[in-house]
């Protein structure tokens, strides 16, 4: 771990001991410190917890609103887990600024918590300060925004969570301990819009030997995450696509030429003013030669 930096949030420091009320059981899920465990150590959720899925907004829980896009397994004070398909669950913990992503099944996790400190499947801890995308392997995308400390100009703090799967995403705000009390959810089935709308920021994916990479198949270090530092590629102040990004743009430019060919094609098949006027000459004089028929026919 790099000097300086926040130790990760460890359910042994809280002293949690598997007693105790709902907060303590959300504690001991979201702070599950991946760090102190080898990379394929069982990350289960216990399943045992059972809480509605609409939860009103108040000054003690998080405000979770919207259409259940993902379903919310367990709630408390500052915290909240979601389900996010495949083995994977999401949970929040506003009071540590933690975010901790694991799969059951698998055993692969993500914990970043703090000055936007991230650990990828228990290895030692990395810092990013600009926008990062994590690809999860059933498609699941999350994108982690940060925000400039208030007191501190060069610290940088997880300030906003966009999940988004084909066409489910939810919003997720107020992670940071600075301000508590302030952790919302909002859900939509407008993942497309929505993903489209956010910036990847640098993208990190789970490569087919189960090792995180970038786009690029760069193992993830600290030197890939320096890329996110102000000034960097993918810095607080750059507008840099992903490989993602540049590959749906190219495919919405193929797509928009495809479709304007097509009318055009259509619009030189159509005939042209000038000779549309005689066919329509031609349907009038046939009109009144039958209407001056009809009439003889009557006459005699």
């Amino acid at each position: 771990m790099e000097t300086g930096a926040v130790a990760p949030p460890s359910a042994a420091t809280l002293g949690l001991d598997g007693q105790g009320d709902d907060g303590q059981f959300i504690a001991a899920v979201v702070l599950l410190d991946p760090m102190a465990a080898p990379a394929d150590s069982d990350a289960a959720l216990p399943s045992s917890v059972n809480v509605a899925v609409y939860i009103a907004p108040s000054d003690d829980l998080p405000a979770i609103s919207g259409p259940p896009a993902f379903e919310v397994k367990a709630v408390s004070i500052g915290n909240v887990v979601f389900d996010l398909a495949d083995g994977y669950s999401l949970s929040i913990d506003e009071l540590q600024s933690a975010v901790f992503v694991a799969n059951a099944l698998t055993g692969e996790s993500i914990l970043v918590w703090g000055a936007a400190e991230i650990a990828l499947d228990g290895a030692d801890a990395a810092r990013f300060w600009g926008t990062t995308s994590v690809e999860l392997g059933n498609g699941t995308k999350i994108t982690m925004e940060t925000a400039v400390d208030a007191l501190v100009a060069d610290l940088f703090r997880l300030d906003r969570l966009t999940v988004t799967r084909d066409d489910r995403a939810m919003v997720i705000t107020g992670i940071a301990e600075t301000t508590l009390g302030d952790l919302a959810v909002v859900q939509s089935f407008d993942g497309e819009a929505i993903d489209a709308a956010t910036r990847d920021g640098l993208t990190i994916v789970s490569d087919l030997t189960g090792t995180w990479s970038d786009e690029y198949g760069n193992a993830v270090d600290q030197s890939v995450l320096d890329q996110t530092a102000v000034g960097g590629l993918y810095g607080p102040d750059q507008d840099t696509l992903s490989l993602g990004e540049i590959c749906e743009a190219i495919s919405s430019f193929v797509a928009y030429n495809q479709i304007d060919s097509l009318m055009l094609t259509i619009g030189r098949n159509q005939p042209s003013e000038t000779e549309r006027r005689p066919q329509a000459i031609d349907v009038y004089r046939s009109m009144a030669l039958y209407a001056g028929e009809n009439a003889r026919r009557f006459d005699g």
